[in-house]
């Protein structure tokens, strides 16, 4: 292979190396943020903190409002209009992020509210560049954004170690998240060059199915955080928040199979796509298998032992992902992405009521789990049945 084709390689193959440490870099650094917390100063302490985390990730949800996959898809529909468009629902979120502010004051004390709604806003504009970043695919500038913020919360930490409490780490967070917004709008200042503050509520109904899509999703993966919440605080929230993060990561790991494909998938043969879902299933048994036995001994340095019925749930939890994750992808092709709509939310209430059910009979960690990957077998069930209708009504086409 020559030079010339090498380096038209290397272009090609950069931007999907860069998404898929993207992908992972999130929960590779909350994993890491909540090692340093447990390791050298308390378990209690990070469960108190991820009280406040858990409220932090539903509100910041709602205000997100599906702006990234509505506005994508609208960059690509209209490119001309990127600045406008990026505008249009930034305003048409921001009493939706008003309301959110408001809720603080009703469920937190007076000396941490400042902080929330610090932490709040800034998630709610760094947030917003979201879709710029990934239709552009410059995600070497959220890796940056990533990285430097975290080393800003490293920093807050260290200065504040001898009196660190769960107020100080809403403290360090919020401004760690306020960094992230700063950098972003120093990346993108055109988008905050506002040229009228005009509100179309129009968008937030028309924005809707996008929101019902991200927190759908969220909470198909998330539910039984909260579910377990409602029965545990302190150290064991925090020890199922470690377990959950690592378990959550695992499915995050499909994408380094999938990623080299998603750019050219749409206009691939039926043969092709086949040929990739095999592969997916197959390596992907093996990727899962070695990730799960790494979680295994990881979270050994939290002091924390799982049982082998729960390595078999974990695994559980990350290898469907494998098998559906590209059937939804062709969803969204096709536009129909209310049929991942109706799935997720559906997980999400098996999720809900297999973990609230175990928890009241006091299966502890055991039972989420089962609640989890109950909700991911399921899923794998719909999208199998959907994919088999789908053949069988392509068939009957080609016999007509």
């Amino acid at each position: 292979m020559t030079n010339p084709q090498l380096k038209k390689n290397a272009i090609r193959f950069l931007p999907v190396l860069l998404n898929g440490v993207r992908s992972i870099l999130s929960p590779v650094l909350g994993i890491l943020f909540s090692y340093a917390i447990v390791t050298f100063f308390s378990k209690e302490l990070w469960g108190d903190f991820v009280e406040y985390l858990l409220f932090f990730l539903i509100v910041s949800l709602i205000n997100n409002w599906g702006s990234r996959t509505f506005l994508m898809r609208a960059f690509s529909q209209n490119p001309k209009n990127i600045v406008t468009d990026w505008q249009a629902l930034f305003m048409a979120r921001l009493p939706v992020c008003m309301l959110c502010v408001i809720s603080v004051f009703f469920f937190f004390e007076f000396y941490l509210t400042l902080f929330m709604i610090i932490w709040i806003v800034s998630a709610f504009v760094y947030h917003s560049f979201f879709s710029i970043i990934f239709y552009n695919r410059e995600y070497e500038k959220m890796i940056a954004i990533e990285m430097l913020s975290f080393l800003a919360l490293l920093f807050l930490v260290y200065l504040q170690r001898e009196n660190l409490s769960s107020f100080v780490l809403v403290q360090s967070y919020a401004i760690h998240v306020f960094v992230k917004a700063l950098v972003a709008i120093i990346f993108y200042p055109l988008f905050f060059n506002f040229k009228s503050f005009q509100f179309n509520s129009k968008l937030l109904w028309i924005s809707f199915p996008f929101f019902l899509l991200g927190i759908s999703g969220f909470l198909q993966s998330k539910i039984d955080i909260y579910a377990y919440s409602f029965y545990y605080d302190g150290k064991p929230l925090g020890e199922y928040q470690i377990i959950s993060g690592f378990f959550i990561f695992s499915q995050s790991m499909v994408m380094l199979l999938i990623f080299p494909y998603v750019k050219n998938i749409y206009r691939m043969s039926t043969k092709s796509i086949d040929l990739i879902r095999k592969n997916s299933a197959i390596y992907g048994f093996v990727l899962n298998s070695i990730v799960v036995v790494s979680i295994y001994f990881a979270l050994l340095l939290f002091d924390i032992k799982l049982s082998i019925i729960q390595v078999i749930l974990g695994f559980m939890i990350g290898y469907p992902c494998y098998i559906y994750t590209l059937d939804i992808l062709l969803l969204f092709k096709k536009h129909k992405e209310y049929f991942v709509i109706k799935i997720s939310i559906i997980c999400l209430g098996i999720n809900f009521l297999v973990s609230v059910l175990l928890l009241h009979l006091d299966y502890n960690i055991t039972g989420t789990l089962a609640g989890n990957a109950a909700a991911q077998i399921l899923a794998l069930y719909c999208y199998l049945n959907l994919r088999k209708t789908k053949n069988v009504s392509n068939n009957l086409k080609i016999d007509m």
